[in-house]
Order: structure tokens, then sequence, then C-alpha cells
């Protein structure tokens, strides 16, 4: 199978290494399709992606200036290959866990009909350099959450819901995973862990103003949407709070 991996960057330079080696190591799973698309970063993310794609031909660098988060991922949309046949997304201080494409890819090939396979996420802080994964040091919390690197798709799902919404500044991921659920796709899920989230590196999410705004944005979408949904549910189980209280608490000490 042909699995395109997008990833939207800016200023990554001391995350990205990191992100796009942990998908390397997975070349195991298929042929790799990984497109990092440059946001107009200042810093030099551009330059630690050209040297590695300088000896992996699984990487592809597309640069824009920059126009925000949704304009990446439609740009890396837009870019995906003919003959994909999965497709997933990984920020670029994101970690991919080491098996997690191939574990999917079986999923996908015993299921013929199968459209969404969707694993749990894994908060850390501290990265171990050498495994690409959370030190032993790291504080580290499970959850099901709302993680666009959570999901692999079908390239067909994705191609039916159609592109990002570009007037979010954020909760972007919130809003696509959404309507891609109100299609009632066939979907499983695992209770392995799909991403390593490192929290507090300074990402677009931690602004903690704009981003309560923005995902009442994207329930408020979500709402108008529904209206002509019927009685669409979300699937059980798929995002749970019980991960909170630790995260809550975890984060309140570390600011």
């Amino acid at each position: 199978m042909k699995i395109s991996i997008h990833m939207p960057a800016f200023n990554a330079e001391a995350t990205i290494a990191s992100a796009l080696k942990s998908l390397l190591r997975q070349r195991d799973a298929g042929r790799l399709d990984i497109i990092v698309v440059d946001d107009g970063s200042t810093d030099g993310t551009c330059d630690v992606v050209a040297a590695l794609a300088a000896t992996a031909p699984e990487i592809r660098l597309i640069r824009l200036a920059h126009g925000g988060i949704s304009n990446a991922r439609n740009t890396a949309l837009r870019a995906m290959a003919p003959d994909t046949d999965l497709v997933t997304f990984l920020d670029a201080d994101d970690l991919s866990p080491e098996g997690r494409l191939a574990r999917d890819v079986r999923v996908f090939e015993a299921d013929p009909a199968l459209q969404l396979v969707y694993s749990k996420v894994r908060f850390f802080d501290r990265e171990d350099t050498e495994r690409l994964a959370p030190c032993i040091s790291s504080h580290v919390v499970d959850g099901r959450v709302m993680q666009l690197g959570a999901a692999v798709f079908r390239r067909q799902l994705l191609d039916d819901v159609g592109l990002f919404e570009e007037g979010l500044l954020q909760a972007e991921d919130t809003d696509y995973l959404l309507r891609v659920l109100e299609r009632r796709p066939r979907l499983l899920q695992l209770d392995e862990v799909g991403v390593y989230y490192r929290k507090n590196h300074g990402g677009i999410s931690d602004d903690r103003q704009q981003a309560p705004q923005e995902i009442a944005k994207a329930v408020l979408r979500a709402r108008k949407r529904r209206a002509q949904l019927g009685d669409f549910q979300l699937p059980q189980g798929m995002f749970t709070t019980d991960h909170m209280p630790e995260l809550g608490k975890w984060l309140r000490y570390s600011d």
C-alpha cells in the first residue's frame, strides 16, 4: 500500500527531524509519501527537511508563503499522488510510534471495507532522541482525543470529505474529524497508541486565548450541520475525558 503522511510545519526546526525520523523507520509498512508543507518558516525548518530529503526520497518538501495551517493542510491534500491508498497526519513536533503504520496497514488489509482506524494519543513532554519516543523521565498521559495523528484514513474517504476550512485559525483538525465522522464511515477503534503528542513546546494550540475561540467556531459549524443530519451521534467511546484530570494537573505545574 502507498501511505501519504501530511506534515504542516511552521518554525519547527527544533523538533521536525525527530518527527520525520519516527516516520522513516516505518518503511516496512509500505510505500511512504511524506509531504512536508512549510508554512513560511523563518528559522531553519526547511534546511533540516531538505537535508533529510536528500537521503530519503520518501520526503517531499513544499514551501509556501505564510498562509495558516488550514492552507498548509489543503496544499498537502492537493499534492497527494494518484495511487495513494491510505492517509494520515503527523504534526512537526509530534512522534509516530515504531510499528504503528505496519500495524494499521494490516488492519486495513484484513477488512477491505474499513475506512478509518483510530488509536489513542499519548501526551509527553520529554523525548528520548535515540528511541524517538517519550523518555523514562517524561510525563505521560494516554487519552482518546480529537487528534488527526491518531487516525489513518482510506484515501477515498478524505476525497469525499474535501478540504480543510481555511476560515479557522485553529481547531481545523476538530472541524475536519467531525466532518469525517458525520459521513458515518466504517471505523475501528484501537487500544494501542497511534501518536506521541508533545506538550508545552509553544505550538499553535498553546495559544490559550485563541484556542477556545476557534474550537467554539468549529463546534458551532458542527451544530449547524447536525440540523440536517437527523439522529447522528459520535461513535461511542471514541473521545473521552478520563485523561483530563491527570493532564490538567500536569500542565498546571509545568507552566
